[in-house]
């Protein structure tokens, strides 16, 4: 048990690579949550930008559990941002807001999803939703501005992208990416 709040905090604190030690040790004990173990050490690997062994940490825990909707929401995020497997990614975002309807981080996935699809419309109305629901959630901001961007409605798009990136701390990473998207419009 000890591990397991040491492993949380060093996650928490972002030393990944202290996590991921501890991590493994808890699944190599098969602790009673090992499924759960696979998950927070694949969130470990992801922020450490080690997709591949993050990829297959949440393709184990979903093994080990088929129905977590946060491990479902994880992957599939994962391989969207990556334009993999959108279809796959697309059905078990579904089935992880059929299970959660209240978490917002899987109805912005699920919006995500739509936007890759191309499905513009259904896109914008959950990510509005996700607004609705954490209305300075930054890369929500971020990524109905890109929809609205999509449909055309670029002033808008331009009104989200300086919320987003008024709102923004160095830690999301998404400061210089929304500037080049502002420049762009501002371009255009």
């Amino acid at each position: 048990e000890l591990n397991k709040i040491l492993a949380d905090f060093y996650r928490i604190q972002k030393k990944y690579n202290s996590a991921i030690n501890l991590y493994t040790e808890l699944i190599s004990k098969n602790s009673v949550d090992t499924w759960y173990m696979f998950y927070l050490r694949g969130i470990c690997y992801e922020q450490s930008d080690k997709w591949d062994k993050a990829e297959k940490d949440f393709i184990e825990s979903l093994k080990l559990k088929r129905n977590s909707p946060d491990v479902l929401n994880y992957l599939a995020y994962g391989w969207i941002e990556r334009d993999m497997k959108i279809d796959e990614s697309f059905v078990m975002l579904t089935d992880a807001y059929n299970a959660n309807p209240d978490s917002y981080y899987i109805l912005d996935s699920l919006a995500w999803a739509y936007f890759k699809k191309k499905d513009y419309e259904k896109a914008a109305e959950l990510m509005e939703e996700v607004i609705d629901m954490v209305p300075g959630e930054v890369i929500s901001l971020d990524h109905l501005g890109d929809i609205y961007f999509a449909m055309n409605r670029k002033r808008e798009a331009a009104y989200f992208w300086k919320q987003a990136k008024d709102l923004a701390t160095p830690e999301d990473n998404l400061i210089e990416k929304i500037e080049k998207k502002l420049k762009k419009y501002n371009a255009s």
